[in-house]
């Protein structure tokens, strides 16, 4: 339960943790940020006998994060609330869903709410603003030292403070942001749909949640959008359980009465290095007790240019929390992987909404094909056969890789890093035999982006943005 939530104020000398106003070019939207500290209990669990949550502990009181980007205008408000279970990975937070489908949520008039999901993080953001986030507590209720085994638990923070509190925030933020109670500070915004998304690690804590606290007859979210899931981490209900071995249920949904929809790039597709995503995908169903669709993103891979590092760069505000430590390219071999995803990110959003609000279940889209091991085939070439797909890989003016070559630093030996994708382009000499020059290079991603639209693998707004950014890439790589 959600007891109280007080607002943060940007001032002289505080501010939003790396905001979004600039960089997302929000003003001319017409949107605004809110950032608010709230306070609740919420119950400990552990996994029972037959798989299911079991409180451990009860009514244990966290204080967590919660940030909002919204109409300036309660008017443009379409009535949509999108939570992300902000990426806790990289020891700050990470709202990746946002970087990805900002455009299409500001121009459909959604709120934006992200909700910090890990104590480790905590760190971090009172590194940066002791002042401001220094209430920030997820206290452990138990002084067991926690079990070590071959396998360090992902990210989990210091011994004092326990990671099981998202399960009940989780259930708690749909209710409270749909309400009447006086600090809803959307009580007179009327939520009517409050969806939940994720990406990488929070994909696998969406996996977790509908498997273990979703209710046939009485769902928490009216959709899910799982994004980046890797899932070969664990999705323990407590600190305690990350150390024991990961059962299958943990890892694919078997079940869900709110209507889900997976979204993945190369690198959590396959099975090739060891991220199981090729195994944990299922069969797309309408069923009622089982409503779920799957998509590829053929070209795209899980750190690339637009979101991993231009969107989230090593700005001040994450250097300061990081205690100055910085960041470039997770590779040194290569030309990093640009493919834009946010395209296919506004189609599965679209999708998710008609189904959810419409009663209109997406279409069953082409997965990408692959091998009996989970491999990627490859076209002509070197890339995906298959998957939702734009000019840019239609008529591609390079190699897009899901993975890139890295040196150790340890041992100064090469290395697969397969989150960081890379791209070779074609020569230019190439590619003025294949499209002969820029102006019909156009012309053919705008047939192709227009064909895409019509096929639902486009949504219409984003054809000229499309060929626009096809064109701009085949340029970039040399065609005239």
């Amino acid at each position: 339960m959600i007891l109280k939530i007080k607002e943060l104020f940007n001032t002289e000398n505080s501010h939003f943790f790396t905001s979004a106003v600039k960089r997302c070019k929000m003003d001319d939207y017409q949107y605004r940020e809110r950032e608010f500290i709230f306070t609740g209990n919420a119950n400990i669990y552990e996994t029972g006998e037959d798989g299911g949550p079991v409180v451990k502990y009860a009514d244990c009181q966290y204080t967590d994060r919660m940030t909002m980007r919204l109409p300036k205008n309660r008017e443009r408000f379409s009535g949509r609330v999108v939570v992300e279970i902000v990426n806790s990975t990289a020891n700050f937070d990470i709202d990746r869903v946002w970087a990805e489908s900002y455009r299409y949520l500001m121009r459909q008039g959604d709120i934006f709410v992200g909700i910090t999901s890990k104590p480790n993080v905590f760190a971090a953001l009172k590194r940066f603003d002791e002042e401001r986030y220094g209430e920030l507590t997820w206290p452990n209720p138990s002084d067991e030292p926690v079990p070590q085994n071959d396998v360090p638990p992902l990210t989990t923070g210091p011994q004092d403070q326990e990671t099981g509190y998202i399960w009940d925030i989780l259930t708690d933020i749909p209710a409270f942001l749909k309400s009447n109670e006086e600090s809803n500070p959307l009580k007179e915004w009327g939520v009517k749909y409050v969806y939940l998304t994720g990406w990488s690690q929070s994909c696998s804590y969406i996996t977790r949640f509908v498997t273990s606290f979703e209710k046939p007859d009485n769902h928490a979210y009216d959709g899910y959008l799982s994004t980046g899931g890797v899932r070969s981490l664990s999705t323990p209900l407590n600190r305690y359980e990350s150390t024991k071995p990961v059962d299958s249920y943990q890892k694919r949904l078997n079940m869900s009465p709110a209507p889900v929809i997976e979204l993945n790039t190369e690198s959590e597709a396959g099975d090739e290095y060891g991220f199981e995503g090729y195994s944990a995908r299922r069969i797309d169903s309408d069923d009622p007790a089982f409503r779920y669709r799957y998509m590829d993103i053929a070209g795209g891979c899980h750190d690339a240019v637009d979101t991993c590092m231009a969107y989230n760069s090593f700005d001040e505000d994450i250097l300061k929390a990081m205690g100055g430590v910085g960041g470039g390219p997770p590779g040194n071999s290569f030309c990093m992987n640009d493919y834009h995803k946010y395209f296919a990110f506004h189609v599965a959003l679209r999708n998710l909404y008609l189904w959810c609000e419409k009663g209109m279940p997406p279409k069953k889209y082409e997965r990408m094909r692959q091998d009996a091991k989970g491999r990627i085939l490859k076209d002509a070439f070197g890339n995906s056969i298959g998957g939702l797909r734009t000019p840019m890989i239609d008529y591609p003016v390079c190699t897009y890789y899901n993975w890139s070559e890295r040196t150790d630093p340890a041992t100064g030996e090469m290395t697969i890093n397969a989150l960081a994708g890379r791209e070779e382009n074609f020569s230019p000499e190439f590619l003025q035999e294949l499209y002969t020059d820029l102006k019909h290079y156009r012309e053919f991603a705008r047939a192709d982006a227009e064909r895409l639209a019509a096929d639902g693998q486009l949504i219409p707004e984003d054809v000229e943005d499309a060929v626009e950014t096809a064109v701009k890439r085949a340029a970039a790589a040399g065609l005239k």
